[in-house]
């Protein structure tokens, strides 16, 4: 059955951007050899190629000049990305995804190009699809491995145990997105690690090693998915309940080197400790002015007044005011000391802030998606958080309507909050309690943000708790096996579930089957 399964996901790898629809617009620009085909699927995934390019041919994280590739070579173009100066003072364009993942891509694409002269931007179908196998396809794999090894002591029929490998391997969204570079899958396989180690001190509670094993697990899986911080918080806990003295002496440790590192690489990267998407806001205010002063700013006249923006904004005298299409916002640029600013008008004064919106630009003819009037389909965002709980829960992008097979899971953890048991009940309080809080979380939201993760096929920010939910299947399967008309349930929700994980057997990179713009 596994072996089935790598043998759809290599299908599916060897067929993307090989096969074409000569009635889809898109295909076209491939098929008249106007465009140079790649490998890579979508913005999401563009934005970390281009990263992988700029680090070993260009020897930087910034983008410029893989974003502008067109054509022959391939389209670059990314919309995920954002704009900021470099350590030099000068504006460039990143990545808007964490640099660290990046990084490690890049490292191996360094290797692959050295030792076998293979160069992505001539040969990008090989490279891209030989380092998504490795990095997707095959940690899906291992994630797979460890459930069905979890599970054959739980499900001694050999039918049963054949059906679950079935539902597992082909009924969730990791398989469908095991063909493209994405963060879920490594998040999934760490989460699935931590836990899976959390599992091993239970029987050795004083192993000093493990500690640091789950520590360091538990942080890599927050590194690919910030909201793990949460999940990690959790499996403190248990470990502290395990072991306090070791928890603290050896997990801690790992945890906080963990996070050192992937700070640091941010550092690097983007000259800030915060990640891109910390900065999608104005920034502390600098100045203060009068409503005759910043009109006469805007007008493109300093005010009589300039000496008070001496200490605030040194030089300021050479200057840009930029129209911003956000009624009652500017862009300022100081030419002087190539400083930006943002001017905001308020109810009775214009207030100057430092510059801290990486998304909001416009550079040559490039102006950013995420401003007012350019964003479309699902990024406009949902406007009811009502409505957008329901359907992240159970609607178009549902976690249990699209992968119905979670219901039996989620009746599963329900019963072992009622054993006693030291892996299965604390699991159990762990998945729902995280199951809860990422609703929670996404649905509080503001509206550019409830945009069901963009264009995807599933409700991909909570993929990484897919291997939870796995876990607690086989439960759910014995709990049903005796029962003829839940049995039947069972499989039409297998078979719903291989329906909307296959839907976009190709590309994962495109809405679920029930939405409709």
């Amino acid at each position: 059955m596994i072996l089935l399964g790598i043998s759809l996901i290599a299908l599916r790898l060897c067929l993307w951007h090989v096969h074409f629809d000569k009635t889809d617009k898109r295909d076209l620009k491939f098929l008249e050899k106007r465009e140079a085909v790649t490998g890579m699927h979508c913005a999401n995934d563009r934005s970390r190629w281009s990263t992988v390019v700029a680090l070993v041919h260009h020897g930087t994280f910034a983008i410029d000049k893989i974003d502008r590739l067109r054509g022959k070579a391939g389209n670059w173009g990314t919309i995920d990305k954002v704009y900021h100066i470099d350590s030099r003072g000068t504006e460039r364009f990143y990545s808007s995804k964490p640099p660290l993942y990046n990084l490690l891509l890049a490292a191996q694409y360094w290797l692959l190009n050295k030792t076998t002269g293979l160069n992505i931007l001539q040969q990008p179908l090989k490279v891209i699809k030989l380092l998504t196998f490795l990095n997707q396809s095959l940690l899906f794999i291992t994630i797979i491995v460890l459930l069905a090894r979890i599970a054959k002591p739980l499900l001694t029929d050999k039918r049963l145990y054949a059906l679950y490998l079935f539902a597992i391997i082909f009924g969730t969204f990791l398989s469908t997105f095991a063909v493209t570079i994405n963060n879920h899958i490594p998040a999934a396989l760490f989460s699935l690690l931590t836990v899976l180690l959390c599992r091993k001190l239970t029987v050795q509670p004083h192993s000093s090693v493990g500690y640091a094993y789950v520590g360091f697990s538990g942080a890599m899986a927050v590194t690919f998915e910030l909201p793990a911080l949460a999940f990690l918080g959790l499996i403190g806990i248990w470990c502290l309940a395990l072991d306090y003295k070791r928890a603290l002496l050896f997990g801690l440790p790992a945890i906080l080197l963990t996070f050192g590192v992937y700070l640091g690489v941010n550092k690097i990267a983007h000259n800030s400790w915060r990640p891109p998407y910390a900065h999608r806001s104005d920034g502390e205010v600098v100045e203060v002015l009068s409503f005759e002063d910043g009109n006469s700013l805007i007008q493109g006249e300093l005010p009589d007044n300039l000496d008070l923006l001496s200490e605030s904004m040194p030089g300021m005298g050479n200057y840009r005011i930029e129209e911003h299409p956000t009624e009652g916002r500017w862009r300022i640029f100081d030419f002087s000391n190539n400083v930006r600013y943002a001017l905001v008008r308020s109810e009775s004064t214009y207030e100057i802030r430092t510059w801290d919106n990486w998304y909001d630009y416009e550079v040559d003819g490039r102006r950013s998606y995420w401003l007012p009037g350019e964003a479309a389909g699902v990024d406009l965002g949902e406007a009811s958080r009502i409505t957008y709980l329901f359907h992240i829960v159970i609607g178009h992008h549902g976690f249990f309507s699209l992968t119905p097979i979670f219901i039996f899971s989620f009746f599963a953890m329900i019963k072992q909050l009622k054993v006693s048991d030291s892996f299965w009940k604390p699991l159990a309080q762990i998945t729902l309690a995280m199951t809860a809080v990422l609703f929670i979380f996404y649905t509080l939201r503001p509206l550019q943000d409830r945009n069901y993760g963009g264009v995807a096929s599933g409700f991909r920010w909570m993929f990484w708790l897919v291997p939870f939910y796995c876990l607690f299947l086989a439960h759910g399967i014995l709990r049903v096996r005796k029962s003829f008309f839940l049995l039947v349930l069972l499989l039409v929700a297998i078979l719903f579930s291989v329906y909307s994980a296959h839907h976009a057997f190709l590309n994962p990179w495109q809405n679920p089957w029930p939405y409709h713009d």
